[in-house]
C-alpha cells in the first residue's frame, strides 16, 4: 500500500449529508445514462442529495485492470458530481484487483481512492459491513486518515448473517474499532437491496433493530436503503406498460410512524435493481422505460429484444409515457425534457443508458420534492 500522507489542515465539513430524515441517498453505477443524470440534476435536487456511486466491474472476474482504465472511470464521476459529497463503493470487483500504473502495481480500490483524491473529489469511502477483507479494511482506513472525511458503513441485514450469539450492533462495534473510529465520523447504511413482493418486513421490528444499532453512539447520519425494481422486467407484459409498487418508500414512511429516537434518511437505487445482470442483459432485454409516479415505478416495456427492435422502439415507449396522466411535463427534469423531445421527434432515440438516464433523473427530481413536501412532524 502506498504512503498516505497526513493533511495538515483540517479538511472542510462535509455538506450536504445525510444527517436528517429529509435528504436522500440514490445508490447509482458508474453507467453513463445515471452520470448524465447527475450532471444535469438542479441544484434544489442537489440540497437533499448525496450520491453513492459504486464502480461496476466487468462481468468475468478480472485478474487485472488498467490504470487509465481506472482514471477514466473516476474522471466521468467527477465530471457528475463536481464538488458535491459523494459516497464511493465497488460492484463485481474485488479490492485488491491489482492496477499497473507509474506509481507500481496497487489494489484498485487504492487507485480509485488516489484518482479521486486528485481530482479534489469530496469522497467518503464506503466499507461493507461482515463481508469485506481486511484489506478491504485497510484501505478505507488509509483514506480516513488520508482525508479526513470519514467511512460509511454498509450493512446488508437481509443477506449479511450474523454468527451465532454476535449481535448485530456487535458486528458494527467490530468494524468501527477496526477503523479507529467512533460512530460520530461514520455513516451507517442500512441497506435491504431487493425487497421483494412476497417479502413482509414489519415497520416496528425494523424501527427495533435501528434503534438498538443507533446506542452504539451518535452516527453522522443513518440511512435506510432498498428497492423494489426487479432485475428483470417480466413483471410487466411486453408490448404493455404496467406499475411496480414502490414498497421501499412505504416501508420508510410506514417507519416514520414509530416514534424512534432517530429516523433514518431515505435511500434507494433510483429505477435499477441493485446488481447488474451477469448475461447478456443488455442485448437480450426488451426495451424500457421507467418513471417514477407517486406511490409507483411506471414501466412502458416494449416487444421483442432491445437489439432486434431497435432504438425506435423507444420513441414509442417516450409517446406512451407523455400521453399518460402521470408524465410531469417536459419542464420537470431533464429526464421529461429527453422522454418529451424523443415522443415528438426533436431527438433521436438514442440508447438503452440513455433512458436509463432519462428515469433517474425523473426519479431524483421526484423524490427530493416528496421529501420537501413531507410534514416536519413524523
Amino acid at each position: 500500500m502506498s504512503h498516505i500522507q497526513i493533511p495538515l489542515l483540517e479538511p472542510d465539513v462535509l455538506v450536504p449529508l445525510p444527517v436528517d430524515r429529509d435528504h436522500y441517498v440514490v445508490v447509482l453505477q458508474n453507467r453513463s445514462g445515471e452520470l448524465s443524470a447527475l450532471r444535469h440534476a438542479s441544484d434544489a435536487t442537489w440540497s437533499r442529495m448525496t450520491p453513492l456511486l459504486a464502480f461496476v466491474g466487468p462481468r468475468a472476474t478480472a485478474r487485472s485492470i488498467s490504470a487509465s482504465a481506472i482514471d477514466g472511470w473516476v474522471r466521468r464521476v467527477s465530471a457528475a458530481v463536481g464538488t458535491h459529497p459523494v459516497y464511493l463503493d465497488i460492484l463485481r470487483l474485488s479490492p485488491t484487483t491489482p492496477v499497473a500504473g507509474k506509481a507500481g502495481v496497487r489494489p484498485i480500490l487504492e487507485e480509485i481512492y488516489c484518482n479521486a483524491r486528485k481530482r479534489k473529489m469530496r469522497f467518503v469511502p464506503v466499507l461493507p459491513v461482515g463481508e469485506s477483507p481486511e484489506t478491504h479494511l485497510d484501505l478505507v482506513r488509509a483514506s480516513i486518515l488520508g482525508d479526513c472525511y470519514g467511512a460509511a458503513l454498509r450493512y446488508r441485514i437481509l443477506k449479511t448473517l450474523s454468527p451465532s450469539g454476535v449481535s448485530r450492533s456487535d458486528i458494527l462495534q467490530r468494524q468501527l474499532e477496526g477503523l479507529g473510529q467512533e460512530p460520530a465520523n461514520c455513516d451507517l447504511l442500512i441497506d435491504l437491496e431487493f425487497i421483494d413482493e412476497d417479502q413482509e418486513i414489519d415497520a416496528a421490528s425494523l424501527a427495533t433493530q435501528l434503534e438498538a444499532m443507533s446506542r452504539l453512539g451518535r452516527w453522522r447520519s443513518v440511512v435506510l436503503l432498498g428497492t423494489s425494481i426487479p432485475k428483470m422486467m417480466s413483471v410487466v407484459k411486453e408490448g404493455s406498460v404496467g406499475t411496480i409498487p414502490r414498497r421501499e418508500r412505504e416501508l420508510w414512511l410506514r417507519l416514520r410512524k414509530q416514534g424512534m429516537d432517530r429516523m433514518p434518511a431515505f435511500g434507494d437505487y433510483a429505477v435499477q435493481h441493485p446488481h447488474p445482470p451477469h448475461d447478456g442483459g443488455a442485448n437480450t432485454g426488451r426495451a424500457n422505460i421507467r418513471y417514477t409516479a407517486g406511490i409507483e415505478t411506471v414501466v412502458a416495456r416494449g416487444f421483442g429484444p432491445a437489439s432486434q427492435g431497435g432504438p425506435e422502439q423507444y420513441r414509442e415507449l417516450c409517446q406512451q409515457l407523455v400521453g399518460r396522466g402521470e408524465f410531469a411535463g417536459r419542464d420537470y427534469s431533464w429526464g421529461d425534457e429527453t422522454i418529451q423531445d424523443c415522443a415528438e421527434e426533436v431527438i433521436e432515440p438514442g440508447s438503452r443508458n440513455a433512458w436509463r438516464g432519462a428515469g433517474t433523473s425523473h426519479h431524483m427530481q421526484v423524490v427530493t420534492d416528496e421529501l420537501r413536501q413531507l410534514p416536519t412532524a413524523a
